[in-house]
């Protein structure tokens, strides 16, 4: 599970639903994102940061 990206949404106070419709996809598949650590393009990871206030690279990083 991606941890950082489900704090970022809960920090600014949005669900699921919410940030799927921001992005323009599924609840599942931001559920599956979420969930996995699976996205299919980076668009889809640059919208989301961008609707949780955030960077790919805070949500999506693994520090390196």
């Amino acid at each position: 599970m991606n941890t950082k990206l489900r704090t970022a949404r809960e920090s600014v106070g949005k669900t699921q639903q919410q940030v799927a419709e921001e992005v323009g996809i599924t609840v599942r598949g931001y559920q599956d994102i979420e969930a996995k650590e699976n996205y299919q393009t980076v668009h889809t990871a640059i919208r989301i940061a961008k609707a949780l206030g955030s960077t790919v690279e805070t949500l999506f990083g693994d520090g390196c």
